[in-house]
């Protein structure tokens, strides 16, 4: 009977030191409102999508208390990108991590109590929780049994988040149990997220178009691509440029369209860091005249000799090439100086087969082709 006595005692004890708060039901709200107009993201228990960095979610959870005693909270929000961990605490000042904690916010004031907002687990009574906004761990509270609480979490994402990924939270410490009817909170990021540019502008410089970017600071950047459109829908890759790796110092670019549409152009850049991911920019507009051809060839048809000239500009290492209809390179010359309307000829040592032929000019701000017939 004293054994019978004594091990029930310690079962009670056992239980006592293993009873857990519950996490259950949850939901992403708008930074858009108090605490109790703000608007939602998506359905109660439902995944949403962050489609920018540095955006400004609400996290509502539900915990409530079925051990049979009141409980305190030492709790700490996690996230994660797989339920199985590994997790990492949301803290206000981390300068590696997806998320950190607001601190300030217009809407809302940290430790404001809450009011019920969820459609709460059944059979429980509700008791105010706590806005979250600078703090890193519940402290100082705690839950009667048979009661039910929510919190909410003003979490900010910032460069560091990753396209295409799914990121979990959770609530760990004293409340380390799940709802098995319930998941894990989780919203996943879209598959090609914002980047922002200063200075980002296109411009047009004569027949071309001139774009023009600068980074404050770089993270794992592979490359940038910049992208054309005629409709803002279907885009083609026109230039690449090597990005810097990872910097804090500013860094400026420039790149040219030598041979932008007639009409409005779209341009966007997308920028790739080493594991794939890419980040977009906002999308820019530009209108084209239709203009003609600054260069001329002479004679043309020519028997002897390729001779060009360009109207009323003078421009400095000229890159002539001459190119079969097939594709291939015939001959290339770097040009020093060109004057402007002065007839240049082409130091070919011997007159290319009869045929057609495509002479392209390249230079600061130069792009120009013209067709020339050999005889």
């Amino acid at each position: 009977m004293k054994k019978i006595l004594i091990l029930t005692v310690m079962l009670a004890t056992y239980s006592n030191i293993f009873a857990f708060l519950t996490q259950a039901n949850w939901r992403w709200r708008n930074d858009d409102g108090t605490e109790t107009s703000a608007t939602w993201k998506a359905a109660q228990n439902t995944q949403a999508v962050m489609n920018t960095s540095g955006e400004v979610w609400r996290l509502r959870l539900e915990v409530y208390n079925s051990a049979g005693s009141t409980l305190n909270f030492r709790d700490t929000l996690q996230y994660s990108t797989s339920t199985g961990g590994p997790w990492t605490p949301v803290d206000v000042t981390s300068t590696s991590n997806p998320f950190v904690l607001e601190g300030t916010n217009a809407f809302v004031v940290q430790s404001d109590p809450t009011t019920a907002q969820l459609v709460g687990t059944a059979g429980y009574t509700f008791a105010p929780g706590k806005i979250m906004l600078d703090s890193v761990s519940l402290q100082n509270d705690s839950l009667a049994n048979s009661n039910r609480t929510e919190f909410e979490w003003a979490i900010k994402s910032t460069p560091n988040i990753v396209p295409n990924v799914i990121y979990y939270f959770r609530l760990w410490g004293q409340t380390s149990s799940l709802d098995p009817s319930n998941t894990y909170p989780s919203l996943i990021t879209a598959g090609v997220l914002p980047i922002k540019l200063s200075g980002f502008t296109v411009s047009r410089e004569d027949k071309n178009v001139k774009l023009e970017w600068v980074t404050s600071t770089e993270q794992n950047n592979t490359r940038f691509e910049i992208q054309r459109s005629s409709d803002g829908k279907t885009w083609k890759t026109i230039a690449s440029v090597s990005g810097k790796g990872t910097t804090a110092a500013s860094n400026a670019y420039k790149v040219y369209d030598d041979n932008p549409l007639s009409g409005i152009n779209y341009y966007v850049i997308k920028q790739y860091d080493v594991d794939g991911h890419a980040y977009q920019s906002d999308v820019k507009i530009l209108r084209m005249p239709d203009i003609k051809s600054i260069i001329s060839v002479s004679p043309n048809p020519s028997r002897s000799g390729i001779n060009f000239s360009i109207a009323n500009r003078r421009v400095s290492n000229v890159d002539a090439t001459v190119i079969g209809m097939n594709g291939n390179i015939i001959y290339h010359e770097m040009i020093n100086n060109v004057q402007p309307n002065s007839l240049n000829k082409l130091n070919m040592k011997q007159q290319p087969a009869p045929g057609l032929y495509i002479l392209k000019l390249k230079g600061e701000g130069l792009s120009e082709s013209a067709k020339i017939v050999i005889e």
